[in-house]
Parts: C-alpha cells; sequence; structure tokens
C-alpha cells in the first residue's frame, strides 16, 4: 500500500510518500537505497522533491494509535495503490 500525505504544501514542499510493505525490517533495509534513488530520478526529471518512507505494514497498524506521524499518514493520506 502507499500513502501519499496531502497537507500543507507550498512550492518548496516535498512529497511524503509511504510504501507499507509485508517485507521484514532487514529486507526493508536491502531496498532502502535503491527506492531512494528512483525517487532522486524522479526528482531531476520533474523537480518533485519525494521522501519515500518504506515501513512493514504490520509494524504499522500496531502502532498506528501511537505514532503521531502514523495518525497523520492515516488522517492526511491519500491511497495511491492498494493491493
Amino acid at each position: 500500500m502507499v500513502h501519499m500525505l496531502d497537507g500543507d504544501y507550498d512550492s518548496k514542499s516535498d512529497v511524503d510518500i509511504m510504501i507499507l510493505t509485508d517485507l521484514t525490517f532487514e529486507e526493508i533495509e536491502e531496498y532502502r537505497d535503491k527506492v531512494s534513488d528512483i525517487a532522486y530520478d524522479i526528482e531531476l526529471e520533474t523537480g518533485l522533491v519525494l521522501s519515500p518512507i518504506i515501513k512493514n505494514i504490520d509494524t504499522y497498524n500496531s502502532r498506528i494509535n501511537f505514532v503521531p506521524f502514523y495518525k497523520n499518514v492515516q488522517k492526511e493520506g491519500v491511497v495511491l495503490v492498494n493491493g
């Protein structure tokens, strides 16, 4: 599942993208640099700064009521892909 936060946006804002996956923490670490490289390529092409955040979906769901950032994602996030 991919959420894009829709909050306080201006021309200098970045776009936070949370990627929720069933990968383990260790597997997420393996992909982190690749995802950042893709985000950087998009930034060079479009000028839009992307800030990808990759989290395990079970961890996210278990902490959604306690972590302020997760609450904000749930409240303001826009689901881009589900499935």
